[in-house]
C-alpha cells in the first residue's frame, strides 16, 4: 500500500490548481492532500522522538534550517505579511515536511521503484495531453490557442511554461538512468520514453528554455561520465560547427542566445529592472511574494506588464528571500549534488539552466517536486550503497 501511494504522489502535484476556501483561508486540493498525509505520518512518529533528534545528523539539516530562517525573515520584510505567510507555508513548510516524510517512509527498493514509475507515468500523461491539445481533441485555453504560429499547448496547466517547468526536471532524472546503461532494461526503456516525452511536451508548449535545459542536462551528464565524455565532445563540436556554418540554423540560434526575440527582450527589461531594485534592497530583497509591488516604482517599460517574478533563478531568490535565501539555496544544491552526483547532476543542471529564463521553484507543485527529488536522490544513494 505504501509503495502504491508513492506512485500516486507525482500525480497529486497536478491538482494544485484546484483552489477553494475553508472559511476565510484559501487553500488547494494539493495542500489538503499533503497536510493530511504528513499529519498522519507525524502522528505515527509521536512515540519516536529519536527520529526528529536524528535529523540533526542529516547533511541537509543546517542548509534547510537556514533556508527556513530566510523564509521567515522574508515574511517579515514583505508588505503583506498574511499573503507572505501563505506562501511560506506552500513553498517552505509543506515541501520540507514532504521531504522529511519521504526520507522516513522510503525504505525499500520497491518504494523507490514505485515513485520513479510514478514520475515516468505522469510525464507521459502530460505529453499525451499536449498531443491531444495540438490535434484539437482537447481545447487549449486562451490566449494560447491562436493559429497558425501562436498555438502553444498547456497540458493540465493554465499556461505553456508550466508544462516545461514540471516535465523538465523529471525528464532530466530520466537521463541518469539512460546513461547508466541497460542493466535494468525496463527502467532504461521507461527512462528513454520519459526523456523523449519531456522534450516533446516542451516542443509542443514552444518552451525553448525547457528544451535547452533538457539538452544541457544531457550534455552535462555525458561529459560527467568517463565512458561517454569523448563522444559528447565530438557531438557538441559538430553541433557548434553546424550552427555556425548554416545561416538557417545560425540565425535562430543566435536570436535565442542573444535574446533578440520578443521573449528575450522582455526578459532583458525584467532583469534590468530587478537589478536596479535590488541595488536599493540588497540584503533582504523585496520580501516573499512582494516583487510586483516593490518593482512598480522601477518599472518604466509601459509596453509590458509587471510579472510575478523576474524570471531568473538568481534574481528571483534574491528578490524573494534576500542574500540569505540565495546562500541557503546554493548550499542545498551543493549538498544535493554531493549526496548522489549521478542522479543529482542532470536534474540540478536542468533546473539551473531553465532557471536562467524562468522560475523553477516558486510554485506550489514545483517546490514540493524539488524536495521530492532530493529525498529520492538520497534514497537511491542508500540503496546503491547497500547493494555494493
Amino acid at each position: 500500500m505504501k509503495s502504491r501511494l508513492l506512485f500516486l504522489l507525482p500525480f497529486a502535484l497536478l491538482v494544485y490548481e484546484v483552489r477553494f476556501h475553508i472559511g476565510p483561508f484559501p487553500t488547494t486540493l494539493l495542500e489538503l492532500i499533503i497536510l493530511a498525509t504528513c499529519g498522519i505520518w507525524l502522528f505515527s512518529k509521536k512515540n519516536s522522538p529519536h527520529f526528529f533528534r536524528s535529523q540533526k545528523d542529516s547533511p541537509f539539516f543546517f542548509p534547510m534550517l537556514l533556508f527556513l530562517f530566510a523564509g521567515i525573515i522574508s515574511v517579515l520584510v514583505a508588505p503583506n505579511h498574511i499573503s507572505a505567510l501563505g506562501l511560506f507555508r506552500a513553498y517552505f513548510i509543506e515541501p520540507i515536511l514532504v521531504f522529511m516524510m519521504l526520507r522516513d517512509v522510503m525504505t525499500t527498493k520497491e518504494d523507490s521503484r514505485h515513485l520513479a514509475f510514478g514520475f515516468f507515468s505522469v510525464i507521459i500523461l502530460i505529453t499525451i495531453w499536449t498531443i491531444l491539445q495540438r490535434l484539437g481533441v482537447i481545447p487549449i485555453p486562451a490566449p494560447w490557442n491562436i493559429p497558425p504560429t501562436g498555438i502553444r499547448t498547456t497540458g493540465p496547466f493554465l499556461y505553456p511554461n508550466a508544462v516545461a517547468l514540471f516535465v523538465v526536471p523529471i525528464g532530466a532524472l530520466c537521463i541518469s538512468y539512460i546513461i547508466q546503461g541497460t542493466n535494468n532494461v525496463r527502467r532504461f526503456i521507461f527512462s528513454s520514453i520519459g526523456f523523449s516525452s519531456a522534450f516533446l511536451a516542451c516542443a509542443l508548449a514552444q518552451s525553448d528554455g525547457g528544451m535547452i535545459a533538457l539538452l544541457s542536462a544531457l550534455m552535462a551528464t555525458l561529459l560527467f561520465n568517463k565512458k561517454t565524455r569523448v563522444p559528447a565532445l565530438l557531438i557538441s563540436s559538430f553541433l557548434i560547427i553546424s550552427a555556425l556554418s548554416f545561416t538557417s540554423i545560425r540565425e535562430p540560434v543566435f536570436e535565442k542566445i542573444f535574446f533578440r526575440d520578443w521573449s528575450g527582450k522582455v526578459r532583458l527589461v525584467m532583469w534590468d529592472e530587478a537589478r536596479t531594485m535590488l541595488v536599493d534592497h540588497p540584503l533582504f530583497g523585496a520580501g516573499l511574494g512582494a516583487y510586483p509591488d516593490v518593482i512598480a516604482p522601477y518599472h518604466h517599460a509601459e509596453w509590458m506588464e509587471i510579472f510575478q517574478y523576474p524570471h531568473n533563478i538568481l534574481l528571483t531568490f534574491w528578490s524573494e528571500l534576500g542574500l540569505l535565501g540565495v546562500i541557503s539555496f546554493s548550499w542545498i544544491l551543493i549538498r544535493w549534488y554531493r549526496s548522489n552526483p549521478t542522479i543529482a547532476l542532470p536534474v540540478i543542471t536542468a533546473i539551473l539552466v531553465h532557471g536562467l529564463v524562468d522560475v523553477p521553484y516558486f510554485k506550489n507543485d514545483l517546490a514540493i517536486l524539488f524536495w521530492i527529488f532530493i529525498a529520492y536522490t538520497i534514497q537511491e544513494k542508500k540503496r546503491q550503497s547497500s547493494i555494493v
